[in-house]
């Protein structure tokens, strides 16, 4: 759209086609107008499309004029003011608001020494956290708003930083993390904002202590103060903030070659982790020892806690990859072989398999093909079917000798899960549960014929759903007859409405898929409405089948 003359647009308009209006407006009124469409009975819709749009802008054009005005008005205000007028606007409103009063003086700080910045973030940050809580809780609604507050005050200290001054920074940190701290446990932060919020103060915290302009002093200060924090549980209670802050504090220990205070307090800790889910913190802080003695220099002892502490899998794993690296495969395999018995002494069934796949590596390595394809099968049905390892499997044998080996893998199975079946003296489904297990075979070897026999066998609504798609392409007429009985089943036992609208879906579905069968699904539908339309009368169902017919 633009001006083409003294009041005069002209305009492009989409429609069925493109169309040319020009309008001509004197004042708030419309003196001409024209549009090339076929409309001839007055003022047609791209006209009026048209006229919106300049509405639109006019009131653009307004808003523009009024903000701009604002803004004069204020500038102009500012410079006619005296130096009088500012510190009397000033001192008014420190007297009735604490807040306008701590930003102010934390604002000028540097200019005044005596100002206490930790003590006056400390204020901020409590007025702050109080103006959002309704008797000590934050609620959901309210943790958005208090977050964004608490990080225009964390941004200070990014300020801070960039001006060399560490000490003030630091300040900002120690007055608002405790705080917040405390405040989260108090808080519904479902939205994770204010936990952002203190991940913000540690990331600021982080920027301090990597400054290779900060003095030794103050990063020892920050050491102690790490130090303190440290032993609240509550940091390692909520998100990574204590293994945030435990990672600047073994930085800052390298850094300061403060060896005896680090290992002394990761001693203290272990000795309070007594029970059996503070395994976690015990390993990380024993990986923790070992990693900063060898960032630190000190060799044996890193190698002595080592040996130490094999029974922690990262630990051992190291060292397994160590022996690896250097063509030990003997002493893999023996560290391998200690691995397996400690997790098994623990019951750690996750972990045994973890060691078994360094075999495979191991046994790649060796080109040990007895060895690869051992592992390789084991893994491929262990715990559920693997198709990346049963295909690593399959790889060890040439086209011609697989056949014969997946044919006798198949018998196998068919064997033992038969014998188990006939043990079951009890109960028993009519035939050997062989689906679960041969399926993924099948379907790897494009078994598709004897999928079909197994599925069958099964009868299961579920069953024929589940392998639908695999089925769909080579037997459409035989998946279709299994669907029909299992969806009168499912029809007949059916008692609520998203059950009725379920079977529905299922039954619009294998009519889309299998359109040779949409008669038989309709007259399915039918024979359903037709017994439920009287005893016992199901109203729901009928609306739904209703969709069908």
């Amino acid at each position: 759209m633009e001006l083409i003359g003294e009041d005069t647009w002209n305009a492009e308009v989409e429609g069925s086609d493109d169309y040319d209006v020009e309008i001509t407006l004197k004042g708030n009124k419309i003196s001409n107008y024209s549009c090339n469409c076929p409309y001839d009975a007055g003022i047609c819709k791209h006209i009026v499309a048209v006229l919106f749009c300049l509405k639109d802008e006019n009131k653009t054009e307004e808003k523009k004029k009024e903000g701009n005005s604002k803004i004069a008005v204020f500038e102009t205000l500012l410079v006619s003011l005296t130096k009088t007028d500012f510190q009397n606007f000033i001192r008014s409103h420190a007297g009735v608001n604490k807040e306008f009063k701590a930003v102010f003086e934390l604002y000028f700080a540097e200019k005044d020494g005596r100002i206490d910045v930790e003590k006056k973030y400390a204020e901020l940050v409590k007025n702050v956290i109080k103006k959002y809580s309704n008797r000590g809780f934050v609620d959901y609604k309210s943790s958005f708003g208090l977050s964004k507050e608490l990080d225009v005050i964390s941004d200070k200290g990014f300020d801070y930083i960039q001006k060399n001054n560490f000490r003030d920074a630091f300040s900002l940190v120690r007055a608002v993390l405790k705080p917040m701290m405390n405040t989260i446990e108090n808080c519904d932060d479902s939205s994770g904002s204010l936990g952002d919020s203190i991940d913000y103060v540690i990331k600021l915290l982080e920027n301090i202590i990597l400054d290779k302009k900060v003095a030794v002093n103050i990063k020892e200060e920050i050491f102690d103060f790490l130090k303190k924090e440290l032993n609240d549980k509550t940091y390692f209670d909520y998100g990574n903030f204590g293994s945030d802050m435990f990672c600047l504090f073994q930085n800052l220990a390298v850094q300061l070659n403060n060896g005896p205070a680090f290992i002394a307090f990761i001693d203290a800790h272990i000795l309070k982790l007594k029970s059996e889910y503070d395994s976690y913190w015990k390993e990380n802080f024993q990986k923790s020892k070992i990693e900063f003695y060898r960032q630190t220099g000190k060799t044996i002892e890193a190698e002595n806690l080592v040996h130490q502490n094999m029974d922690i899998v990262d630990i051992r794993m190291q060292v397994l990859n160590n022996a690896i690296g250097i063509k030990n495969y003997p002493l893999a395999k023996k560290i391998i072989a200690e691995g397996i018995k400690i997790a098994k002494s623990k019951t750690h069934p996750g972990t045994v398999e973890k060691w078994e796949k360094e075999l495979l590596r191991i046994a790649y390595l060796e080109k040990d093909l007895i060895l690869i394809r051992s592992y390789s099968k084991h893994f491929a049905f262990n715990r559920g079917f693997s198709i990346e390892y049963y295909q690593q499997w399959k790889k060890t044998f040439k086209k011609g000798e697989w056949k014969p080996i997946i044919e006798n893998y198949i018998s196998e199975t068919i064997n033992k899960l038969t014998v188990e079946w006939n043990k079951n003296k009890f109960w028993k489904q009519p035939y050997p549960p062989l689906l679960d297990s041969l399926a993924p075979v099948y379907i790897a070897e494009k078994y598709i014929d004897r999928l079909l026999i197994l599925v069958q066998q099964e009868n299961n609504l579920n069953s024929i759903q589940q392998y639908h798609e695999i089925l769909l392409k080579s037997y459409p007429k035989e998946l279709l007859a299994l669907y029909l009985p299992a969806l009168e089943t499912y029809g007949t036992n059916a008692n609520e409405r998203s059950q009725y609208a379920d079977l529905v879906r299922k039954m619009q579905k294998v009519m889309k898929d299998i359109p040779d069968g949409k008669d038989q699904i309709v007259n399915l539908a039918k024979k359903l409405k037709a017994r439920f339309s009287s005893t016992p009368r199901r109203p729901a169902m009928i609306d739904e089948l209703n969709k069908i017919l």
